[in-house]
């Protein structure tokens, strides 16, 4: 779970941090879900939202606990469907602290193996952009030597 309603019957006050594990390290994705708890909280409920260093806190007014938790689930249920989705290359350098010519050279021979495309169109032109398994990227994030050592195949 990635809300925090451990204080919600005496404060009133659900907590989100997103976690890494969510964000897959990425600025962008945490900025999302962010997006995502701070909109679904205020459209379905009578609530203030309160950004704090890393996170918001969301204060419920207490009418239903069980119409709060329905809402936490909904929002749950999105944040599990943000985790799911394919990274552009863009979140990949960011996150992996890599440049697009290293992204596009390690791709092609297989390091960081993409999970498909999509296309957007830029006026006339159609642009093709790969995307990448937030899962993949998660596990090469948490092996930074491996990175290096890519860039630096003859040293030992």
């Amino acid at each position: 779970m990635h809300l925090n309603t451990a204080s919600l019957l005496t404060t009133r006050t659900i907590e989100f941090f997103p976690s890494e594990e969510l964000t897959a390290g990425s600025h962008k994705r945490t900025v999302q879900a962010l997006r995502i708890a701070r909109s679904t909280f205020r459209q379905r409920l009578e609530c203030s939202v309160t950004d704090c260093q890393g996170g918001i806190l969301i204060h419920c007014q207490l009418d239903d606990v069980n119409s709060v938790l329905q809402v936490c689930e909904v929002v749950e249920q999105k944040l599990q469907k943000l985790r799911k989705e394919p990274l552009t290359g863009k979140m990949v350098e960011q996150i992996l602290s890599i440049t697009s010519a290293e992204l596009r050279l390690w791709s092609k021979q297989g390091r960081v193996p993409t999970a498909g495309h999509t296309f957007f169109s830029n006026g006339r032109k159609q642009v093709s952009l790969f995307l990448y398994s937030p899962d993949i990227v998660r596990e090469l994030a948490a092996r930074p030597q491996q990175i290096a050592d890519w860039r630096h195949p003859n040293r030992s």
